[in-house]
C-alpha cells in the first residue's frame, strides 16, 4: 500500500482499488458457478460465454488494472487521448479499416446467431426486390427450422414465402452492402461513424480537447464496441443512432429535432423498437421541460412520423400477410389480429428470479466488455452529477431505464459479445467516466487502462474467432465429392441448428437443411434432389451431391 501511495494520488487509488475489488469479486463469483458446472457447454449460450471466454478474461482485466498504474503508461495514456480529441476524423478512419480486417478474419464474415442471420437473409431479399425470400413450399421445414418459424421467420407452407420477423431497418442498411457482396462491411463502417458521433457528443459535454478524446479513446478501447463491430447484429447502429439522437437533441432546434426523429425512426426499426424507446423516453422529458420544448417536440414527433408509420406499423402488417390461412387465425381475421397481439406481448412478463440473476451477469459482462476502470469511473461520475437536472439527467435515464426496463424481457440474452441489452444505451459509460476524471492522474489512468484494454481486445477477438471457427467446424463434410445439400442434426453439436443458413432465394453453392430423420430425409432427397447422392454419413449429419 506504501508505494501505491508513493504512485498514484488518493483519488486514483481509491478508483483502481474499487475496481480490482469488483473484478475478483466478480472472478471469484464465477469461479463458484463453474464448480457446479460440469461442462459449462451444456448450458445455454448466455452462461457458456460468461462461464468460459469472460472467466478467463477477468484475470487479464485485473492485470490491466496494475499495469495501468504504471506512470509512463498514464503519460502515454494521456498522450493518447489528447490525439484522439484532435484527430478524430483519421482514428474514424484508421477504424474502419482495423474493423473491416477483423470482420473478414476473426468473424469469418459469417452470421454466427439467428439474430444476425435474419436481418441479413432480409437484405438479400431486398437486394433481389422482393419483400420476402422464396424456396420451394415443400422444403419449408427443411430449411427453416420448426422452432424459428414464428420466432426469427415468417413462413408460408403454401407459397414457400420467407420474411424475417425483426424490423426491418437494419435488413434495408445492409441490402446495398449485400447488393456488392460485402454485407460484412456494413458494421465496421458504423463502429467508424461512432467514433465520429462520440467525438461529437463529448463536446456537447466537455470543452477540453483532451476530455472529448478520453471520451472516445474509453469507447473505441472497449471489447465490446469493437467485437460488435466486426459482427452482423444490430447493437452498433442501435449505439451509432441514439448517440446522433442525443447530440442533434442537445443543439436545441425544431430543426435538429426533426433530424433527431428521423433518425429516431430509424433507431425503431432497426430490429425491434425496445432498445431506442427505453433510450429516447428520457430525453424527451428532458426537452419537454427546456423552454420552446413543446415545439421542438412537435418537430420531433413530425421526423419519427413517417418511418414509425410505413415501416414500424407497415412491416407488422405485412408479416399478418405472409404465412399460413386459416378459417381460425387468417390474418384479416380477428382471431388473427388477437394471436399476432398476443405473441407481440410475449416476449415480456413479470421479473422472475431468474431474469433477476440473468441481469445480474449482464452487469458483469458490461463490467468485463468495457475498459477496465471504466465502469467505476462511470459510477463516481453519475453519481457527482446526481443533481444537474440537465442533459446529464437525460443521459444517466436512458441508462438507467434500459436497464430496469429489460428486467421485464423474459429472455437471459442469448449469443452475443457483451451485454446486447445495454449496448444502445452504453455511450453514457464513457461520457460519466470522463465527468469523473477531475485530476490530470485519475485521467491518465484510464487513458492507460484503454492502451492496455486494446491487448484485451485482441484477446476478445481470439476468443470470438476460435467461436466461429469451432461452430462451423460442426457441419458434416465429405471425404471426397463435390458437396452440394448438407443435412444438420442439431443434437450432434452446441447450436448446431444455426448453421441452417441458406441464401433467400437458395442461390448459394451448398444448400443447408435440418434432419427430419434419415429416412425422411432419403425421400426428400430422391424427390427434390435426384441428380445427388449421399456422400458421407457421420453423426453430425449427412453430405450429399455429385460423387
Amino acid at each position: 500500500m506504501s508505494r501505491l501511495s508513493r504512485l498514484a494520488p488518493e483519488e486514483l487509488r481509491e478508483l483502481f482499488l474499487a475496481s480490482l475489488a469488483v473484478t475478483a469479486g466478480i472472478f471469484l463469483y464465477l469461479a463458484w458457478q463453474r464448480a457446479g458446472v460440469a461442462d459449462p457447454h451444456a448450458l445455454g449460450i448466455f452462461r457458456t460465454l460468461i462461464l468460459t471466454q469472460d472467466f478467463t478474461v477477468a484475470p487479464l482485466f485485473a492485470l490491466a488494472l496494475c499495469v495501468a498504474l504504471a506512470p509512463p503508461l498514464r503519460r502515454a495514456g494521456a498522450q493518447a487521448a489528447r490525439w484522439c480529441g484532435r484527430h478524430p476524423r483519421s482514428l474514424a478512419a484508421a477504424t474502419v479499416v482495423v474493423l473491416a480486417v477483423g470482420a473478414r478474419l476473426a468473424y469469418h464474415a459469417h452470421p454466427l446467431a439467428m439474430d444476425e442471420y435474419a436481418p441479413l437473409f432480409q437484405s438479400e431479399a431486398f437486394a433481389a426486390g422482393r419483400l420476402t425470400g422464396q424456396v420451394p413450399a415443400a422444403l419449408v421445414d427443411w430449411l427453416v427450422p420448426k422452432g424459428f418459424q414464428g420466432v426469427f421467420f415468417k413462413v408460408s407452407h403454401e407459397s414457400g414465402a420467407v420474411a424475417s420477423m425483426y424490423w426491418p431497418g437494419l435488413a434495408l442498411l445492409l441490402t446495398p452492402f449485400t447488393l456488392l457482396g460485402v454485407p460484412w462491411l456494413l458494421n465496421p463502417l458504423v463502429g467508424g461513424a461512432t467514433v465520429l458521433a462520440m467525438h461529437r457528443l463529448a463536446r456537447e459535454f466537455f470543452a477540453s480537447e483532451e476530455a472529448v478524446g478520453l471520451a472516445v479513446l474509453l469507447t473505441l478501447a472497449s471489447p465490446a464496441i469493437t467485437i460488435n463491430a466486426i459482427s452482423f447484429y444490430s447493437m452498433p447502429a442501435h449505439l451509432l443512432a441514439n448517440t446522433l439522437f442525443a447530440v442533434l437533441l442537445l443543439r436545441r432546434t425544431a430543426a435538429t429535432a426533426l433530424l433527431a426523429g428521423i433518425v429516431g425512426s430509424l433507431a425503431l426499426v432497426l430490429h425491434n423498437p425496445v432498445p431506442h424507446l427505453l433510450f429516447a423516453l428520457p430525453w424527451i422529458g428532458w426537452m419537454a421541460t427546456q423552454p420552446g420544448g413543446g415545439r421542438r417536440i412537435a418537430a420531433l414527433a413530425a421526423g419519427y412520423l413517417p418511418g414509425a408509420l410505413l415501416v414500424g406499423l407497415g412491416w407488422p402488417l405485412f408479416l399478418r400477410t405472409v404465412g399460413d390461412a386459416t378459417a381460425a387465425t387468417a390474418p384479416g381475421t380477428p382471431a388473427g389480429a388477437l394471436r399476432t397481439f398476443r405473441e407481440s406481448l410475449g416476449s415480456f412478463r413479470m421479473p422472475s428470479g431468474t431474469v433477476f440473476e440473468a441481469r445480474f451477469l449482464g452487469l458483469v459482462k458490461v463490467w468485463l466488455w468495457a475498459v477496465p476502470a471504466l465502469v467505476a469511473a462511470a459510477a463516481v461520475g453519475a453519481w457527482r452529477k446526481r443533481e444537474d437536472t440537465g442533459p446529464w439527467l437525460a443521459l444517466a435515464g436512458s441508462a438507467l431505464l434500459t436497464l430496469v426496463g429489460y428486467l421485464a424481457v423474459r429472455f437471459d440474452g442469448g449469443h452475443g459479445w457483451g451485454y446486447r441489452y445495454f449496448h444502445p444505451a452504453w455511450l453514457a459509460l464513457p461520457i460519466f467516466a470522463v465527468a469523473a476524471a477531475r485530476s490530470t492522474a485519475v485521467a491518465g489512468f484510464l487513458g492507460a487502462c484503454a492502451l492496455a484494454s486494446v491487448l484485451l481486445t485482441g484477446v476478445r477477438a481470439g476468443q470470438v474467432e476460435h467461436f466461429i471457427a469451432a461452430h462451423l467446424a460442426q457441419r458434416p463434410t465429405a471425404a471426397s465429392g463435390e458437396a452440394r445439400v448438407l443435412i444438420i442434426d442439431p443434437k450432434s453439436g452446441f447450436y448446431a441448428v444455426d448453421l441452417v443458413q441458406n441464401d433467400a432465394f437458395l442461390r448459394n453453392r451448398v444448400v443447408t437443411f435440418v434432419t427430419h430423420g434419415q429416412e425422411a430425409d432419403d425421400e426428400m432427397m430422391a424427390r427434390a434432389f435426384p441428380q445427388y447422392r449421399p456422400l458421407a454419413r457421420e453423426p453430425r449429419g449427412s453430405v450429399w451431391g455429385v460423387p
